[in-house]
């Protein structure tokens, strides 16, 4: 019974899109008004220094405050 609900699940996942991350995430951070997430793997975390870590994280803040701003001027033309 197990093996044939897993094998649902995968297809299931399969079907609405999922994608499988290559290894596990274990942390995730988001702002304030952005619909997303964004992953750290735990690899990434440990080979990664603090600056490149800071500086990602610079890049993915300035992506998602485009998103909120781009979100807002469509939402009052609308």
């Amino acid at each position: 019974m197990r093996k044939v609900e897993n094998v649902d699940k995968a297809e299931w996942l399969k079907a609405i899109g999922a994608k499988e991350f290559p290894e596990p995430v274990k942390y995730a951070y988001t702002f304030p008004g952005y619909s997303g997430a964004f992953n750290l793997s735990e690899r990434y975390v440990e080979e990664s220094d603090l600056k490149e870590l800071k500086a990602q994280y610079e890049k993915n803040k300035a992506h998602a405050l485009e998103v909120i701003k781009a979100k807002k001027e469509l939402d009052t033309h609308c």
